[in-house]
């Protein structure tokens, strides 16, 4: 049985490939993606589309990292806990420049919290969190908490308030969109109602 054709770029299936949404995008803050190895193929990331669309961007895949591989001096961890500031309090409290990195966490809500425990490093890490407004559009994954974005989305709030332009990231989302509108468009309508759109059922957390 012969392998289905994938896209050498945006690695989804042909029939799901989002090149032509990218949009290259010059974002001031550098994002380094420490990624799940369970999320690195998978048809509904959303990582990849924060690489091929920043001009700032590293994806690193493993289950443990090495501290010495990062400049902590200048990094900021982005994860919800108490300890974590807004964007725009860490603004208020001290000087965010171009040298400033930001460390996004791809995975599920407990892949990414077994990431955080697996590497103490990320632990110590001063954090930053985002006002969520508004709930994620992953409508065919869902998120234990009311606040929990994809990977892309998350990228998008960072870069969107750092920068102070809710505009120019927006094409990440277009991207992200135009993934989950194929997806569900490719199965059958009962099944997205009875796994997506029953508040009863559990989400892949």
């Amino acid at each position: 049985m012969s392998k289905r054709a994938v896209c050498s770029q945006c690695n989804k299936a042909l029939p799901a490939c989002i090149c032509a949404s990218i949009c290259v995008l010059d974002n001031q803050h550098f994002l380094h993606v420490l990624q799940d190895p369970s999320e690195q193929h998978k048809a509904i990331g959303t990582a990849r589309i924060l690489a091929l669309s920043l001009s700032r961007v590293k994806i690193t895949t493993a289950d443990t990292f090495e501290a010495t591989d990062f400049d902590l001096d200048n990094t900021f961890l982005v994860f919800p806990d108490e300890q974590a500031n807004t964007v725009s309090t860490l603004q208020e409290k001290q000087k965010i420049d171009a040298n400033t990195q930001f460390i996004l966490l791809d995975g599920s809500w407990k892949k990414a919290y077994k990431l955080l425990m697996n590497n103490p490093f990320l632990q110590a890490l001063p954090k930053v969190m985002m006002d969520v407004t508004d709930k994620s559009n992953y409508r065919i994954r869902k998120s234990p908490r009311e606040d929990g974005l994809s990977t892309v989305e998350a990228g998008y709030a960072l870069l969107s308030a750092l920068e102070n332009d809710h505009t120019k990231f927006i094409p990440l989302l277009d991207s992200f969109n135009k993934m989950i509108d194929f997806q569900i468009a490719s199965m059958p309508a009962e099944v997205y109602q009875k796994h997506y759109l029953d508040p009863l059922k559990g989400g892949d957390v």
